[in-house]
């Protein structure tokens, strides 16, 4: 005859099951929050980036440094130009580039 378990083991089974079922489902529950969590400050911190970003380039801009290299990454600009497409090309482009930039400002 095969050995059964007495009811109240078998009930005491069922109730540590539940139980752990229930422990585990508040784990998970748990973890969802915090994974959202994260996710949300993940968020946040992008989208701040993002907003501050125009800002951040206004304010390089505005420095000494920028202000004194800019007229230097020009020229580097234009002597590669210049060896790509050569001179005559190169001066129609920057022309154009001057005509676009201080037209457009008078409208």
């Amino acid at each position: 005859m095969p050995e059964t378990n007495p009811p109240s083991r078998a009930l005491a089974g069922d109730v540590d099951t539940e139980h752990r079922i229930r422990e585990l489902e508040a784990e998970i529950a748990r973890l969802q929050a915090e994974i959202d969590r994260r996710s949300d400050d993940e968020l946040r911190t992008w989208i701040k980036a993002v907003r501050d970003e125009g800002r951040m380039v206004r304010e390089m801009r505005k420095t000494l440094s920028w202000r004194v290299t800019r007229p230097l990454r020009l020229a580097r600009f234009l002597q590669i130009k210049v060896a790509e497409i050569g001179v005559a090309k190169t001066s129609q482009l920057a022309v154009a580039d001057l005509r676009r930039r201080y037209l457009g400002r008078r409208r």
